[in-house]
This record gives structure tokens, sequence and C-alpha cells, in this order.
């Protein structure tokens, strides 16, 4: 990392930030690629605005000449080409906008849409690591950023060609003037390269301050409920709070070091001038004397001039001014882009689709674990040398404490996660063989959450297949037992509301079971829905859970164990390692962990 002083700020960039720096330039600049010709385009506007600007700062030059030497005509043709040359320079400046915000647009949106594509190909470990507050910034914190400094590419071309245009035009008049005039212009470089590094770090620490205010805020109101619950409100402000004015602090230093950048570089800028008005006044002031004596001029120098110099200096000192908000803009940019290559697009998705990867025939259903093991990263291990095999049609419970990592083992099945050691293998063909969208798609989940979109029901049911018929979603949903869809105002048009906040427990859980249904897979994965219903609810979700399985391979995680009774067969989990398997009423006989979890939940009385 660079150096930094006592106040925390950044002085240096080591080579390893500088190479950083330039590769993410390179990847920017390749999304501006595409779109060069509407670059070209307004950049071409932006020389023109550049150009008439000169021509305005000499159209002073001989106004103020005409007026002195009482020439009419003439001062009525310069006003004459100042209006066309202002009305020109206004068609131009719209040009240079309009071509360079559609060129900033169109970037803007195609990183969006690799952002959201990229979210989408990455494994759930990628979000297990994550708060989605700290994702959701770089969409909406990040990205105006690189937005806004597309905008400023205009800059690039115009600052450097009105320096170059104001340099020539201050020779022309006054060479010598020139050298003492813009002796400053190194200091200014300095300057605006210096602030500018530290820009760029501490643009770096708002943008991180502001994803985790993003998280903070994203948490709280998925959990209102909660805080409410407990009356915790007053917690959560405060924790908002703390983050909010460390977030400010940030803020404010990047602030003070933005504010601090034009003010130096005008001073500069105006003791250049003060200077020249000085020296070039005393010129104009000893020409007039010696005309008035009747003796010659001793340089060019009219009062003309002089306006037009001063005015050109000050130009000049805009362009460089402008240079330094191009660098203050290109570190924060890079800043930011740095943020979305890092954090999302350099991602890689721990389950890899292989490239010689088949589709998934039909499923039969048979489902085989060989030696399976799995850890998350480099932690200790969840699941160890699983065996077991399931036929097609057989119901197979998974029971253990928490923790004990059933829920691990079904997520492996559609390849949620890949297996660290061992394989799985449906019909006897490895999961990893086969590409994903067609294993997944034949595989029916049922949470014990169930996460609605807030659109409506007939959306959300055939949200596994868009293509479904009316008829086939009402037939799927009578199925599940979602009658409930009948007494609504605008039955299967009804608007659920964010994660279907205006529905039951029991009716969500229905509209997950309809989708399954609707999906007609060989395989399914329930993760005990009825562990939190009430009575009524849970005897109509368990109805359509039977309806659902029945004649369907199916794997339940085991909440409460009155409602795996009748499976064909359980296995019970602990430490990772199945260390039981039967019916039933053969685990109730050998008086093992499996009893020990039955009698905890129906005779409570009888554990010690």
């Amino acid at each position: 990392m660079g150096r930094y002083n006592v106040n925390g700020m950044a002085t240096t960039l080591d080579p390893d930030d500088r190479r950083q720096a330039k590769t993410t330039e390179r990847r920017l600049l390749a999304y501006l690629h595409p779109h060069r010709r509407t670059i070209i385009a307004g950049l071409f506007c932006s020389a023109g605005v550049a150009a008439l600007t000169t021509a305005i700062n000499v159209g002073i030059k001989l106004t103020v000449d005409a007026m002195t030497d009482a020439q009419v005509t003439q001062l009525n043709l310069v006003c004459l080409v100042v209006v066309g040359v202002f009305i020109i320079k206004g068609l131009l400046a719209y040009g240079q906008t309009y071509f360079l915000s559609l060129a900033a647009q169109h970037v803007a949106t195609r990183l969006r849409q690799e952002i959201y594509n990229h979210l989408q190909s990455l494994s759930l470990s990628f979000y297990n690591k994550r708060r989605t507050g700290s994702i959701m910034s770089t969409i909406t914190g990040d990205l105006p950023v690189i937005q806004n400094a597309t905008m400023t590419i205009r800059d690039i071309v115009a600052a450097p060609l009105q320096i170059v245009a104001s340099f020539s035009l201050l020779f022309y008049t006054s060479w010598r003037l020139t050298l003492v005039a813009v002796f400053v212009v190194p200091l200014m470089g300095y300057t605006i390269s210096r602030i500018g590094k530290r820009i760029r770090k501490i643009s770096d620490l708002v943008q991180l301050r502001l994803a985790d205010i993003s998280a903070i805020a994203e948490e709280t109101l998925a959990g209102i409920r909660i805080i409410k619950s407990f009356a915790t409100e007053n917690h959560e402000i405060q924790r908002f709070s703390t983050e909010n004015e460390q977030t400010l602090d940030a803020v404010i230093k990047g602030v003070r070091q933005s504010a601090r950048l034009r003010p130096i570089i005008e001073f500069l800028g105006a003791f250049g001038i003060a200077l020249v008005i000085f020296l070039a006044g005393n010129e104009v002031i000893r020409n007039a004397q010696l005309e008035h004596m009747g003796l010659p001029r001793e340089s060019n120098m009219t009062l003309g001039g002089l306006g037009m110099f001063v005015v050109v200096l000050q130009t000049l000192a805009r362009a460089v001014g402008d240079l330094g908000s191009i660098n203050t803009t290109r570190q924060q940019a890079l800043a930011a882009a740095q943020r979305i290559f890092n954090e999302v697009l350099d991602q890689r998705s721990e389950v890899q689709e292989r490239p010689d990867a088949v589709a998934m025939p039909r499923l039969h259903g048979r489902v085989r674990f060989e030696n399976v093991g799995f850890r998350y990263g480099d932690g200790p291990a969840v699941l160890e040398g699983i065996d077991f095999d399931v036929e097609p049609g057989e119901v197979v419970a998974l029971v253990g404490h928490s923790g004990a990592g059933k829920s691990t083992l079904v997520d492996l099945i559609p390849r949620f996660y890949d297996v660290t050691q061992g394989r799985i293998l449906i019909d006897g063909i490895d999961v990893r063989d086969v590409r994903l969208d067609t294993l997944r798609r034949q595989i029916g989940i049922v949470p014990q959450e169930t996460w609605l979109f807030a659109g409506a029901l007939r959306d959300n049911i055939a949200y596994g297949r868009r293509d479904a018929s009316d008829a086939e979603i009402e037939r799927a949903a009578y199925s599940a037992n979602a009658y409930f869809i009948d007494g609504m105002p605008d039955r299967f048009d009804t608007v659920v509301g964010e994660r279907g906040v205006r529905l039951s427990g029991g009716e969500r859980q229905r509209i997950a079971i309809a989708r399954a249904i609707l999906m007609d897979p060989r395989l399914l994965i329930l993760d005990e829905a009825t562990s939190s219903l009430d009575a009524s609810s849970e005897a109509l979700v368990q109805e359509a859970l039977e309806k659902l399985m029945k004649g369907r391979t199916t794997i339940v995680i085991a909440h409460r164990l009155s409602t795996i009774l009748g499976a064909d067969r359980i296995l019970v989990l602990d430490h990772g390692r199945i260390v039981e398997s039967g019916t039933h009423a053969g685990l109730l006989a050998e008086n093992g962990l499996y009893a020990h979890l039955y009698a905890r939940q129906f005779r409570p009385d009888q554990v010690g």
C-alpha cells in the first residue's frame, strides 16, 4: 500500500498500486471502445468549444482596441462576429454534452448488466461471505462514480487544447510576459498530482463506508418485524448513526482535499495574473506617454491586448483547474472500478460447469452418495464419509441436531456447493458431469422459509416454468390446497407484496408447493415446511406435500419427527456423519440418538 502521513492520508502509491491502477484504467477504456464514434463526436464538439473560446478572447482585444481608436465600423463587425461565434459555441456545447452523456449512459448500463449477470452466476458461497447491502452499494454507489467520470472525457481534449491555444495566443501577444506569467504552471501540476492521489484513497474509504451503511439499512428493513418485536429501534438507530458519522468523517476528508485543489490553483493563477497586470499595465502606460510625446512605442502592447492577455490567463488557469478536476474524478473512478472488478466481476464461482458437460436426461430419481465429504473453504469438515442410496420413489428423512449437516447435505445434490471428497450420482451420472440448468430444473425444492417475489400470485407459482398456461398454474395451485386464492379480489393476479408479506406463512408454503408441482420433478428436496405453522395451516400444507411426494424420490429434512414417521428410511446425522439408518420403529428399538431425539420431542419428562 502507499505511505500515509499522520492524518492517515496517502502520500505516494507503491508500484503494485500503480500497476493495478493502470490495469483498471485499461479495463475501463475497453468499455468505451464500442462507443468510440459517439465519443469522438463529443470530443470534436469539445474541441470546437475550446477553439471558439479562444476566438472570443481575440474578439475582446479587437473590441477594446476598436473603442480606443474610435473605429465604429470595426466595432460593429466585431460585435456581429462575436454573436455568431457564441451561437456556434452553444450548438457545439449541446453536442458535447449530448454525445458524451450518451456514451456514459451506455457504459453504465453495460457495466450494471454485467454485474447483475455475474452475480447470478456466482455460487452460494460468494453470498455467504458478503452482506447484501455491500453488494448493492457496488451497483448504486460505485457505478455512478464511473458514469460521472465518463462525462469528464470532454475535458481530456478540451482542457489540453485550451491550454495550447491559450499559450499560443499569449506568446503571440507578448512572449516576455508569457514567460513571467506561466512560471506557476509546474506548481499547479505538482499540486494536482499530489492531492489527486490522496483523493483516490479517501474515495475508496468513502465507498466502503457507504457499503456498510447500505448493508445495515438492508438488514434492518428486512428484519423490521424482529426489531419492533424486541423494541430495539434505539439500538439500531445508534448502530446506524455510528456508521453514518464515520462515513461523514470520511466524506469530509475527501471534501477537504477536493475543496483545497481549485483555490490553490486559482491563487497561483491569480498571482500570475496580478504580476502580468502590473508589468503589462506599466507597459501600456509607458506606450501612451511615448505616443503623447510623439515618440515611437516600445512594444505592441495595447489596452485591448492587456485585456485579452488577462482573460486568456484566466482561461488558462481554468483549463489547468479542469485538468485537476479530471485527475480527481479519475482517481475516484479508479477506486470505484477496482471495487467493482475485485469484489464482483473478478470473483469466480466455486461451482464451475465443465466444458464437456452434457444435458441431464429425464430423471428416474435414483440418488447415490459415495464417500462424500464437504467443508466450507478452509474450515473444518462439515460432512465426512457420507454413503447411502435412495431408490426411485423412496422417501428418505434426514434427522439430527442443529448443525449436524442436514441442510449442507441436500445443498450438494443440486450443486449449490461441490463436494470436496467423493461424488454424488443421480441415475448413475455424476452431477458434476451435467449442465447445471438441466440438473436443477428437474429437482423440486420446497424450503422451510418460502421466498416470494413482489409480483402476482400467478407469476410466483410459474417462477420455475415461465411458459406454463393459466390452466396449468391453477391446477398446480389447487393441488397444493391453495384455494385461498379464490377468495382474493384479483385471484391469481393478486400482488403479494415484497417477500409475500400479504400472505400468511401457510399460504406462502402452499405457493411454494404449487411451484414444485408445476415443475413436475422426479426428485424432491423438502426442508420441512410445517415446523412454524398453526394446526389448521399445517394440516393443509401436509396434505399438499403428500400429494407432491407421491411417486417421487423425496429427501426430507425433518425438524419435527412427527412429520416423517411414515418415511421409508430415516438417516440420523451427528457431527457430519451418518450414525444411524432405518425405519422409525427400528431406530426406536435401537435406543440410540434417534430414540433420544424422539423422546425429547414427545416424552421430555423421560429425558435425563
